[in-house]
């Protein structure tokens, strides 16, 4: 409890502090200058806008908020914060309450911001399906000579292949983790491809059709398709989280081996070799997890089954199947609570019915 009181108080002494040294943050309803953004990519109802500031600050927490300042005041339209996992207000955002309590680092050159709160610097699924489509805006209004800087998480091996192939492999990552409080010379924002409104599920369950068609065009080899071969059933066991699991995991497995299916880890591949099983795949079968979001890379009618609890609200994966013309069905089952395997488990006879 006294333990407790301290740390309380700490937090507020160091605020204190920081509001001394950077002043008080006040929320701005003042327009931004902003350039649409077109693609032939786009529906006719999107909207997609290029920001470009000169000296603002930006602080993060790494999980909810990203805050954009200039002269104090909290800029409206780019910055973001979610609260539970809903996109709120910008009057929710954290700093209006707190400050910036974090030591300024200034950063030269011209810098793209694309952090975006926890969602966006470890899941392999955030990463395709919200950062690369930011990159695409960002290349079709600016050119990528003349940028310098990305404040975002340093990448690890599979994003610097993602990278490479649209052509951002030169470019210096801000480590946002690190470096929650910066000030640039040169801010660059492009609009979020679909964090709007509503959940963080919301969003991506009603992922836009051209950030699909975007991923599939650039990094699919368009040479002549062979035919569909692989069977595969996607081993969730070595995900460090415990949700969408199963806990008869083994019992699945060997049924499906003997079914003459695959079983793969897809942390064992990388981004290549992840394209090129799902390509070349008529069968998938997978309880939900980031790894799903290579079913862009799926060809026409390829068969889906997704295993997911009941009370799971996304639906990215049966979005993902209907803009990609899949043939899916989802398997739910009940979530087993307080389980050190898993919170699913998958009876052999009904996964029978489904492959």
């Amino acid at each position: 409890m006294i333990k407790n009181k301290l740390k309380f108080y700490y937090k507020a002494l160091i605020q204190i502090f920081f509001k001394y040294i950077y002043g008080k943050v006040k929320l701005s309803k003042k327009k931004i200058k902003k350039i649409k953004i077109k693609s032939e990519f786009f529906n006719k109802n999107d909207q997609y806008y290029n920001y470009q500031i000169n000296n603002v600050r930006i602080f993060t927490d790494c999980n909810e908020n990203v805050s954009v300042i200039k002269d104090n005041n909290l800029l409206d339209e780019i910055s973001f914060q979610q609260i539970n996992g809903k996109i709120v207000n910008n009057k929710f955002n954290q700093v209006l309450k707190t400050g910036t309590p974090r030591r300024l680092i200034k950063i030269k050159g011209n810098t793209l911001l694309l952090a975006q709160g926890g969602s966006g610097y470890t899941n392999y699924c955030h990463w395709l399906l919200d950062i690369l489509p930011r990159l695409y805006l960002f290349s079709l209004s600016n050119k990528k000579k003349k940028l310098e800087n990305i404040y975002l998480n340093k990448p690890n091996n599979i994003k610097k292949e993602m990278l490479i192939k649209l052509g951002f492999e030169k470019i210096k990552f801000i480590n946002s983790k690190k470096f929650k409080h910066i000030e640039v010379e040169k801010l660059i924002y492009c609009t979020h491809p679909n964090y709007q409104e509503g959940t963080i599920f919301d969003a991506h369950s009603k992922i836009p059709s051209w950030v699909i068609k975007f991923i599939k065009n650039k990094f699919i080899n368009k040479k002549k398709p062979k035919t569909l071969e692989n069977k595969i059933f996607i081993d969730r066991s070595d995900s460090k989280f415990l949700h969408s699991k199963l806990i008869n995991n083994s019992f699945v497995k060997n049924y499906l081996l003997n079914k003459g299916f695959k079983i793969v880890k897809l942390s064992n591949l990388s981004f290549k070799n992840q394209i090129k099983l799902f390509y070349n795949s008529k069968v998938i079968v997978a309880p939900h997890g980031a790894g799903l979001a290579n079913l862009i890379f799926c060809r026409k009618n390829t068969n889906v089954v997704e295993i997911k609890p009941s009370n799971h609200p996304n639906k990215v994966y049966e979005t993902i199947c209907r803009i990609n013309n899949l043939n899916y069905k989802l398997i739910k089952l009940p979530q087993i609570k307080n389980n050190s395997s898993g919170d699913m488990n998958l009876e052999i006879n009904l996964l029978k019915e489904y492959i």
